[in-house]
């Protein structure tokens, strides 16, 4: 197998891949990681997470017995 890695700025919806010929007609997979942790944190603010609203803002439940295991593992 064989792999390179670059750094580029994207401009454009087009990238220019280095040493072409290499991977031209291969199977290839391509990795795209954001190196900027500030558009990082925008783009992860601009989503609902779901899971990190619900751990800052738990639903407390009263009056509830739960099973013990042995009940909850009956069939």
């Amino acid at each position: 197998m064989y792999a390179t890695e670059f750094q580029t700025v994207i401009n454009e919806p087009y990238i220019h891949i280095p040493n072409y010929e290499a991977f031209k007609g291969h199977e290839v997979r391509i990795v795209v990681l954001n190196i900027d942790s500030e558009n990082d944190n925008i783009v992860r603010n601009k989503k609902d997470d779901f899971f990190e609203r619900i751990t800052k803002n738990p639903k407390h439940i009263n009056n509830v017995q739960f099973l013990s295991r042995v009940e909850a593992n009956e069939r």
